[in-house]
């Protein structure tokens, strides 16, 4: 697995946004009230990301008082930090489209309402975005310099 580059997650931010601004645009008038729920979960999924990544750091540079951790724990971690800064660039997109278009449209009462909330989960997606990416961070394995006698994993990723 390669570390996430930040150039695919504008492209998939930037196609979602173009998408999302024309599916709102199309069919605002059709849908339900955007629900105040979404920018909380993705707020939640950050914090926890934000928790976990100082943690998995500390043990895998084997930190006096913290637990080996299982390398496939390791690789669940990363795996999952991928996904979520997919998620996150979909997200972002997502909501920059749907609030572009709220933007133009806040004379509209529910438009106004529909803006906060596209605003607060645009503002929590860039954060699980920035959390996920320190994850995926955090599960790179730290070099060894005291160890010149160590084989050089052909998988590890570089910083």
């Amino acid at each position: 697995m390669r570390p996430t580059r930040p150039g695919d997650l504008a492209t998939t931010a930037v196609v979602a946004a173009l998408a999302a601004w024309l599916l709102v645009r199309r069919f605002y008038g059709d849908l339900p009230p955007l629900p105040y729920t979404a920018a909380f979960t993705t707020f939640l999924l950050a914090a926890a990301e934000l928790f976990l990544a100082p943690s998995v750091t500390a043990r895998l540079a084997g930190q006096p008082r913290t637990k080996p951790i299982m390398p496939i724990a390791v690789a669940r971690i990363a795996a999952f930090a991928k996904a979520s800064s997919q998620l996150a660039a979909l997200a972002t997109g997502a909501w920059l489209g749907a609030g572009v278009h709220l933007l133009r449209n806040t004379d509209l009462r529910q438009a106004r309402a529909d803006l906060v909330v596209a605003a607060a989960s645009l503002l929590t997606a860039i954060l699980l975005g920035v959390a996920a990416l320190r994850l995926e961070r955090a599960c790179r394995i730290p070099d060894a310099p005291d160890r010149p006698d160590a084989p050089d994993c052909p998988n590890r990723a570089r910083a």
